[in-house]
């Protein structure tokens, strides 16, 4: 099935990064696979129609018009300010490898009786962890980078969209269009919550990379981020997924996807503790919570508050 990562992640990631680090001017031309042939006839249209149709067309500004809907991310100057506190507060440095994190993932699921899932590594570039829940598989990149957070906060994020997408199965509720947003604010939320690591840093990062990508290029972005603290690596990685869906990065426009993770997380963290737990009963918005007065899923409230430590 094609879906919307698959439209927006560019092909040629790695030769435009050697150009990019050749030259301190250059911003890279991404290509896609949307140029070569048209998606199948299984791509998921509903919200995400509008973005195809202003990424097809490559309008910049409709991208991040369509693109600040579906991700549900206004660039406000409260919350800029509050990330760029965020981004400078720095906890323990991590380390770690994908082969420990996949270690790190089973034992999780182990935890959770969870058997029909596999954890494999990719050769992939241009994310982290990625799930595919049609396929139960969650592939793991060998280029995965834990400068800014922990296996464990990791794994704890990786493990939202599993339980939520399980019990989405067991309590028979259909997956929102708009859930994405909240799924990754929760997943943020758990994974910054249960560390002392730098996990809110980055995210917060990503949310001042996007105010400078929504009238700047991708270079702008990276010597954002380099100057809050990012490795050239790192920085090179997230900033590029700013761009992701623009073919010429030079210009201005920004997906805000990765704005997406601190801009939700923040309004995780007011929820109380009821109200997040309510949040693991499927793929629902918090729109969605009054539907669901009380928890019901697989595993038992006390198993997901203690792991979670949702407080």
């Amino acid at each position: 099935m094609t879906n919307l990562i698959d439209l927006i992640t560019p092909t040629n990631l790695d030769l435009e990064r050697e150009k990019f680090f050749a030259s301190s001017h250059y911003n890279p031309t991404f290509h896609y696979t949307w140029q070569d042939r048209e998606p199948n006839a299984e791509f998921e249209y509903f919200t995400k129609q509008n973005l195809w149709e202003a990424i097809k067309n490559q309008d910049h500004n409709d991208i991040m018009r369509s693109a600040s809907r579906l991700f549900e991310v206004q660039i406000d100057a409260d919350t800029l300010l509050e990330a760029k506190q965020v981004a400078t507060t720095k906890g323990k440095t991590s380390s770690g490898s994908a082969s420990e994190y996949i270690e790190l993932m089973n034992r999780a699921f182990e935890y959770f009786d969870i058997k029909d899932i596999k954890v494999l590594m990719s050769e992939e570039s241009g994310f982290n962890v990625r799930p595919k829940h049609e396929d139960k598989v969650i592939l793991v990149s060998k280029h995965i980078h834990f400068e800014y957070f922990s296996m464990e906060g990791g794994v704890r994020h990786e493990l939202v969209h599993v339980i939520r997408d399980k019990n989405s199965h067991f309590n028979h509720i259909k997956r929102v269009p708009n859930y994405l947003p909240t799924e990754e604010g929760l997943a943020s939320w758990c994974q910054d919550n249960t560390n002392d690591d730098n996990g809110a840093a980055q995210h917060a990062i990503e949310y001042v990379g996007s105010s400078v990508g929504l009238s700047g290029s991708l270079r702008d972005i990276f010597d954002c981020m380099c100057e809050l603290g990012m490795s050239p690596d790192l920085a090179w990685k997230r900033s590029s997924r700013h761009k992701f869906g623009f073919v010429d990065t030079a210009l201005p426009g920004d997906i805000l996807k990765p704005a997406m993770y601190y801009a939700n997380e923040i309004n995780v963290a007011k929820m109380s503790t009821a109200e997040k737990l309510r949040l693991f009963v499927g793929k629902i918005s918090m729109t969605d919570l009054s539907t669901y007065p009380i928890y019901t899923g697989i595993w038992q409230p006390e198993k997901l508050i203690k792991y979670f430590n949702l407080i």
